[in-house]
């Protein structure tokens, strides 16, 4: 499990560089995504999941809040925007996980 978390973790900060093109840009990635993660799991389990975890969960919740917030109409403006659409995303990936979870 360790693994997939490895594989989806440099994919995406391989698409982050890609992206903006900054080592800034990836800092600003990681450290949105360690709090959105951490804030999730907050909320979804009582506790966080531990740093390497929580900025993974972010950073997957960021881009499934991008999407989810950009069809639904809305772009994000600044520091505090990215950090409710990341918290939002996933949280909605947890969700969806712990679903998957109970149904297997």
């Amino acid at each position: 499990m360790v693994i997939v978390w490895l594989i989806i973790a440099v994919l995406l900060v391989w698409t982050v560089l890609s992206m903006f093109g900054g080592l800034i840009s990836v800092v600003y990635f990681l450290l949105i995504g360690g709090i959105a993660g951490w804030l999730a799991g907050t909320f979804m389990r009582g506790r966080g999941f531990g740093v390497l975890k929580n900025i993974l969960v972010g950073i997957v919740g960021a881009f499934v809040g991008g999407i989810l917030f950009r069809l639904a109409g809305f772009r994000s403006a600044g520091v505090l925007a990215s950090l409710i659409i990341a918290t939002v995303g996933a949280v909605v990936f947890l969700s969806v996980v712990r679903s998957i979870r109970s149904a297997i």
